[in-house]
């Protein structure tokens, strides 16, 4: 597994233009729970209904649908009443959470078949730790289960941070991430149990879905509220804007100008290179099918060249520095404080200073290198909504 923090692969690329686009690769289907990839790059797409918040007017059974390489969509298991998140097992085997049921179902041989039912309550995110362990956002009582390989089902996680825990992923080292679809918080819960808001998204609830990518240490979040696509590199208390202008549709094109229809599943490549997505084909009202999959696709070539500042408004001397560094920004406006953070080329977090003030749209900050080893760090500077102007400089040998 790499260990690249995401945000130094901005830093060894800061010539390279972002070509992340976005594309429809499905026609409308049944298909608006979470998605999972299989190790052959095959996409499983639970199917939570035609209605959010309530029954299926049709009566008729939910389906998890699967969507091969060769993009040919074919119903992979039948008979689910609220298929929402899903999650493969360290074995392969697919298992699916039905939010309707209350409980916890695996795939065998295109079969459901129980896994549990104890303690659960309106479950969506599902996922696996190394040992085998499984556990479920239930959104119906703001807790977060954990059941054993046995079957045994215990409280793992609960707090006033959880709404409607409805997205999960897990890291290499075991730690957990949710998202809420009743409010802002990123959560990270430890494998000891011990919960801790990490981040937010910005303005208004309704988090779908969250995926973790190990090679670059990044988490994508799909806003389903916000009609937008973030990341949040691990480390950093900043979300920053992937994909979507926040209209709600379903517009192909450049990340930044594509659209998104409460984009709710999200599921990341095995190389890191590709999201997929599914979004509601309706484009008001309650209605979420059908749905279709979007193809988020050259994550690889992101750069810091995608800041929300001109370089000109950003002075950053000496550089290189020796015993002290000054961020110099101006023209800023809409924001009341910034706050800078600075990274060193193992992605670990090795400064973070927030609240710097902003007077007459200009900022100055001055911080001491006296404890920094020499070598080539990238900083940050983020209000608190987003990121605005990343860089790197470089530490002199004293």
């Amino acid at each position: 597994m790499k260990h690249l923090h995401f945000i130094i692969l901005f830093a060894l690329s800061l010539s390279m233009n972002a070509q992340v686009t976005v594309t429809t690769i499905t026609p409308a289907f049944k298909g608006s729970g979470g998605l999972s990839l299989d190790t052959d790059g095959n996409l499983y797409i639970g199917d939570f209904g035609d209605m959010l918040g309530g029954a299926d007017p049709d009566g008729e059974p939910n389906f998890v649908m699967k969507l091969d390489s060769d993009l040919n969509l074919t119903v992979f298991s039948p008979d689910f009443t609220g298929a929402s998140g899903n999650a493969f097992d360290n074995n392969g085997v697919l298992h699916q959470a039905d939010i309707r049921d209350n409980a916890i179902y695996k795939v065998i041989n295109g079969a459901r078949e129980l896994v549990t039912a104890d303690g659960i309550v309106a479950p969506v995110g599902i996922a696996f730790d190394s040992s085998g362990n499984l556990y479920v956002c239930n959104c119906g009582d703001n807790t977060i289960r954990k059941i054993t390989p046995a079957g045994i089902s215990t409280l793992f996680s609960s707090g006033t941070m959880f709404a409607c825990p409805n997205g999960m992923t897990i890291d290499g080292d075991d730690n957990l991430y949710v998202v809420n679809f009743s409010n802002t918080n990123i959560v990270k819960i430890t494998p000891d149990g011990t919960p801790e808001i990490i981040a937010n998204t910005p303005d208004g609830n309704g988090n779908g879905h969250i995926d973790y990518d190990p090679n670059f240490n990044v988490l994508y979040i799909a806003n389903y509220a916000g009609n937008q696509i973030f990341y949040l590199p691990i480390g950093s208390s900043k979300v920053v804007l992937l994909a979507g202008s926040g209209v709600r549709g379903n517009d192909d094109g450049a990340a930044l100008d594509a659209t998104f229809s409460t984009p709710n599943g999200i599921a990341v490549s095995e190389d890191g290179n590709v999201l997929y997505v599914n979004c509601a084909v309706p484009l008001n009202g309650a209605v979420i099918n059908p749905q279709v999959i979007r193809k988020i696709e050259g994550l690889t070539t992101l750069s810091v060249s995608e800041n929300r500042l001109n370089a000109g408004q950003v002075t950053v001397f000496p550089n290189p520095a020796e015993h002290e560094i000054t961020f110099q920004l101006e023209g800023i406006s809409g924001h009341d404080t910034l706050s800078l953070e600075i990274y060193d080329t193992q992605g670990r977090l090795v400064h973070n200073q927030n609240g710097i003030a902003i007077h007459e749209s200009k900022i100055s900050a001055t911080i001491s290198l006296e404890n920094f080893a020499t070598g080539t760090y990238v900083y940050t500077l983020s209000s608190v909504k987003e990121s605005l102007y990343s860089g790197k400089f470089y530490k002199n040998r004293l």
